[in-house]
């Protein structure tokens, strides 16, 4: 027998929680959260120090992307969250609204409503911060947002230090003074994650109207002429059907959303029709415009000593321009001060590689506490890829192609960034109190060509995966300003898919105030209607 709810939330991750739990304050109407993966809880999901040790495991879809051109033909290593809370469960807790620029950008190129000023309010809603370096923080959200240079570790303070040493300005809040160094504000309450799943859904989990299905793999949408009318899904091996009386919103990120609308029959028909699959609605731009932060993994320093374990790992950055008068920065260094990174967890990925599966080792096991290391991205990539089925059975994983330095002016900005951070190893900061020697690149490397070469055969992915639902009003878009999918009643893509551009900043923030602002459309059209 079909089920009926009012609304239908495909994806119980980061934009997706929010969406549900917001629409459940309406105690008229019933919400049901379709997820793929389990709703365990688990000490990985909470420990910030441990955060590492989500990669590869229950918790991360561990996508592969297609061969890299520009990267010598090498897949990437692609995380993102699986479970309830998703993305939020393992992301770095890193606090980043992106530049007002960056949403500007987006209304002008025609997403209307969605500046910088009709964006804030939405990010305040979110936000309790506890310090004052932010004159626009939120007070009183579900997010407590905590500055972690109070009791950041002494080995940070020495690339703060580095940096201000090389003449980049220090700056209070990252996401007040956007070009210069500073500490991160994380998401975390009493020393623990804050993600979406514990800010949002925790509070709301009793509600009698809203209710996770966990386990439960959507397959297609169900329709009645061009208008969406439910859900087809797997659990427990059982084909099963739901239906939404008002509305389907799609929120499975920026990788599963474009493909559960190509196995539903929106896409470009060419593709659609290759798999014969019938068409539904010819959106050409379904799967285009995917983006991703390119992360140059390295350069690494080796201390004569070992660094204290203090702090919280993902602390201060350099948000900078590989050219004056920029808006926004266009490129960020990452410092980690104990590298999460080791030999059994190279193991793993080259396990993965070659079997599709992994064995549980402990990556945490592998930290060295004289092991410094330097996460050079740039965070305003030219280079546009794309996401696309490989198969009409929906227990497939898609193909998807980042399309790392597709454009050589990211290649060319990778390598600046990867120089300033070469520059911060040889500063007196980190010399002369903890005696850094660069192991990677290493001495060997010394010509522009040598570096940008090392750069292109050690860049992974920062996670960020955005643009393929694009919101707008060109060909390509998917979804207009209200996050409604073109030419179809009744659906709605909420998720890091629907920007136009990716912001230049670590997504989750952006993530979080989309699946608010789709609630909010949602309340504003029911009220309409009365």
């Amino acid at each position: 027998m079909t089920e009926t709810y009012d609304f239908v939330v495909v994806g119980g991750g980061t934009a997706g929680l929010v969406t549900a739990t917001r629409l459940s304050e309406l105690e008229d109407v019933s919400v049901l959260v379709i997820e793929a993966g389990s709703a365990k809880d688990d000490r990985l999901l909470e420990v910030p120090e441990l955060w590492s040790q989500t990669n590869l495991s229950e918790f991360d879809w561990s996508y592969l992307t297609e061969p890299q051109p520009a990267l010598g033909g090498e897949t990437v290593y692609s995380a993102a969250g699986r479970g309830v809370g998703g993305s939020s469960n393992i992301y770095h807790m890193i606090h980043n609204r992106g530049p007002d620029a960056d949403y500007d950008t987006w209304a002008y190129q025609g997403a209307a409503g969605w500046s910088a000023k009709d964006v804030l309010p939405y990010f305040q809603r979110i936000e309790n911060q506890e310090d004052g370096t932010n004159p626009t923080a939120g007070q009183g959200g579900p997010i407590n947002v905590v500055n972690t240079g109070d009791e950041g570790n002494p080995v940070s303070q020495a690339f703060v230090d580095g940096c201000v040493e090389l003449g980049y300005p220090e700056v209070a809040d990252v996401n007040v003074d956007r070009f210069g160094v500073g500490w991160h504000h994380l998401d975390l309450r009493d020393g623990k994650r804050n993600g979406v799943r514990t800010a949002y859904y925790d509070p709301a989990r009793a509600r009698t109207n809203l209710t996770v299905r966990a386990d439960s793999t959507a397959t297609r949408l169900l329709f009645e002429g061009t208008r969406c009318v439910g859900v087809e899904y797997l659990h427990e091996g059982e084909r099963k059907t739901v239906r939404a009386e008002r509305e389907v919103v799609v929120s499975s990120g920026a990788i599963e959303s474009p493909k559960l609308l190509l196995l539903s029959g929106i896409g470009d028909p060419k593709q659609l029709t290759s798999f014969g699959i019938d068409v539904v609605a010819d959106l050409p731009g379904v799967g285009e415009n995917y983006q991703n932060h390119p992360l140059v993994i390295g350069p690494t320093g080796y201390m004569d000593k070992p660094g204290p374990a203090e702090g919280v790992i993902n602390e201060p950055a350099l948000y900078w321009g590989s050219q004056p008068g920029l808006p926004a920065p266009d490129m960020e260094l990452w410092f980690l001060p104990r590298a999460p990174w080791g030999e059994k967890l190279i193991e793993k990925l080259m396990e993965w590689k070659r079997t599709g599966s992994t064995s549980s080792v402990s990556v945490q096991d592998e930290v060295d506490p004289r092991l410094v290391i330097m996460l050079p991205a740039v965070i305003r990539p030219l280079s546009r890829g794309w996401i696309r089925l490989a198969s009409a059975d929906p227990t497939v994983r898609p193909r998807v192609n980042p399309n790392f330095y597709g454009e050589r002016a990211d290649l060319e900005r990778a390598t600046d960034i990867t120089e300033i951070a070469r520059e911060v190893f040889r500063s007196k900061a980190f010399t002369s109190q903890w005696g850094v020697r660069e192991v990677a690149p290493g001495p060997d490397v010394q010509t522009r060509a040598e570096l940008r070469d090392w750069v292109a055969h050690n860049t992974g992915s920062f996670h960020h995966y955005s643009g393929t639902c694009k919101m707008g009003i060109d060909e390509l878009s998917v979804v207009d300003a209200r996050l409604r999918v073109r030419g179809i009643e009744g659906l709605r893509v909420a998720d890091a898919s629907v920007m136009p551009s990716i912001v230049s900043a670590h997504t989750h923030t952006t993530a979080v105030m989309i699946g608010e602002r789709a609630a909010d459309f949602i309340k504003e059209d029911l009220a309409a209607r009365g």
